[in-house]
């Protein structure tokens, strides 16, 4: 419930909307607490559009999603139609979320972000509550500030679609439609609720994602078509196989027909049909995959990309490194090495492995996952996917400064802000405020002079990380503070040495002007 504190009004006490009391208050707590239990953000993202089709309810309530699989925001958020659901995917802007009508969402935090009546009425009252951070508040966001509280009857909607989400088993969910008798104030009610998108069959093409970026697995289908194509056809030249390629692989990619024949390439086939696909149906395509071939190292990646727990998630990803390892067999390890990334063959069980590095590093399992990092570094030097950013904050977290050095060295000809700012910070470790550490500061500053705001806690960045940025902007500075953030602040003296740098470059940048 954070949003509707830092620096806003908070809505009005529950108790002040017609038609609600007490006893009304405890039927909706209860059945918040019996939701937040029921942990349904395990099973379903915010990308997955949730129909309430009977009985009719407010509209402002046809249509929801489960918030939580993120780990930040828990709750349901309400929807008039599944359109509304869709421009708030292609525009996330706060203005897009709320909408010219406003929405309904039940939020679950702690108390003291409750309105001072809903505090006295949770402690006078000891209404029902599931956890410390999980005191649920019903309210409407409109335009302009505005906010509203349940009425009694719409309240008593909230109470039963609240329990008949909580009582939601997994099948019943993958089945994509199902009903529930559940108790409410006004009596009990049967409550239908569909999945869409789970209503079309498992093999059906993937409905076209809105908003955001295209996952880049996603072209790796096209290239394995065509590896096989070249693979099965000879060439007089390479203009020739160009031209081959163009004609047999012009159009639409997902018209591209595929030759999947063995059960791995068909599993995989499916694991490419799931990264394009959203929410729930990416499980339900991972785990049809993995009953094609238990070899499948995607797959893994994808169940483990949709675990909300990180002990399940470092599972599923080490789950996908024995299937690659099995899929690809010992000889790819000793005649592949060094240009791994290069087969795509070879690109799942990458995938798997890193994600068990992070994970393992999450977990604070340091020094294993720093040996898979390297391991990874081994097998493809190019570092196609980025390991060493990983890799070089742990070093230093670490105190292995020799090994960071190493390693920065290694890609001495990286030319990015988050590298040069990995430098600056490791020569000042090294020699303090001298003109080595201070010309790397420099380096730095000329490739984004946002980042000491960020660095130095002065400017913050709202909201995920960005997925992609501009070179020198604020979505560069963001990702380079949560890179080396707390490692600026963890060391002794860098934060003053980068304020006084960074006010140094800002005056000499004014007198050259």
């Amino acid at each position: 419930m954070v949003e509707m504190t830092e620096g806003k009004p908070l809505p009005p006490d529950a108790l002040r909307a017609r038609g609600v009391t007490v006893e009304r208050m405890r039927a909706f707590a209860e059945a918040a607490r019996e939701f937040f239990d029921a942990a349904l953000w395990r099973h379903l993202t915010d990308e997955d559009l949730i129909r309430i089709e009977a009985p009719a309810v407010d509209r402002g309530l046809s249509c929801a999603t489960v918030l939580g699989a993120g780990g930040q925001v828990f709750g349901v958020g309400f929807f008039a139609s599944p359109r509304d659901i869709e421009r708030l995917q292609e525009d996330p802007d706060p203005e897009a979320l709320i909408g010219p009508r406003g929405r309904w969402s039940v939020l679950f935090g702690p108390i003291d972000e409750m309105p001072f009546g809903d505090v006295d009425l949770w402690e006078e009252h000891a209404l029902p509550v599931a956890g410390p951070s999980a005191y649920p508040v019903a309210v409407w966001f409109g335009p302009n500030g505005q906010l509203r509280r349940p009425e009694g009857p719409m309240l008593a909607e909230l109470e039963a679609i609240l329990r008949a989400l909580a009582r939601a088993t997994e099948d019943e969910i993958d089945s994509g439609r199902w009903s529930r008798d559940v108790p409410a104030t006004d009596g009990p009610r049967r409550i239908t609720l569909a999945l869409p998108e789970l209503l079309r069959p498992l093999d059906a093409p993937a409905e076209p994602r809105v908003g955001g970026l295209p996952d880049r697995r996603a072209m790796e289908r096209v290239l394995l078509e065509v590896q096989r194509f070249t693979a099965g056809e000879s060439f007089e030249s390479t203009d020739e196989l160009n031209a081959s390629i163009q004609r047999k692989f012009s159009g639409a990619l997902d018209a591209i027909p595929s030759t999947a024949s063995t059960p791995i390439e068909r599993a995989q086939e499916l694991a490419y049909r799931a990264v394009e696909a959203r929410g729930r149906r990416r499980v339900q395509l991972a785990r049809r995959a993995l009953e094609v071939s238990p070899d499948c190292a995607d797959a893994y990646v994808l169940l483990a990309e949709a675990a909300t727990e990180l002990p399940a998630a470092r599972d599923l990803y080490a789950r996908g490194v024995a299937a690659g390892e099995r899929a690809l067999g010992p000889t790819a390890f000793t005649e592949d090495t060094g240009h791994f990334w290069s087969m795509i063959s070879t690109r799942p069980y990458m995938r798997a492995r890193f994600g068990l590095a992070q994970s393992l590093q999450a977990l604070g399992e340091r020094d294993a996952a720093v040996d898979h990092y390297r391991d990874l570094l081994r097998l493809n030097p190019g570092d196609n996917q980025g390991v060493r950013y990983s890799l070089l904050p742990v070093l230093l977290e670490a105190g292995r400064d020799a090994e960071a050095e190493a390693l920065l060295d290694q890609f001495h000809d990286e030319g990015t802000a988050a590298w040069a700012y990995a430098w600056a910070l490791h020569a000042f470790r090294r020699g303090g405020d001298a003109a080595p550490a201070n010309e790397r500061l420099r380096r730095a500053v000329r490739a984004n002079r946002h980042a000491p705001r960020y660095l130095l806690g002065k400017q913050t960045w709202p909201g995920a990380m960005p997925a992609a940025y501009a070179l020198g902007s604020h979505e560069e500075a963001a990702v380079i503070e949560d890179m080396l953030g707390d490692l600026w602040r963890a060391t002794p003296g860098a934060g003053p040495w980068l304020a006084a740098q960074s006010r140094s470059a800002r005056a000499g940048k004014r007198r050259r002007r």
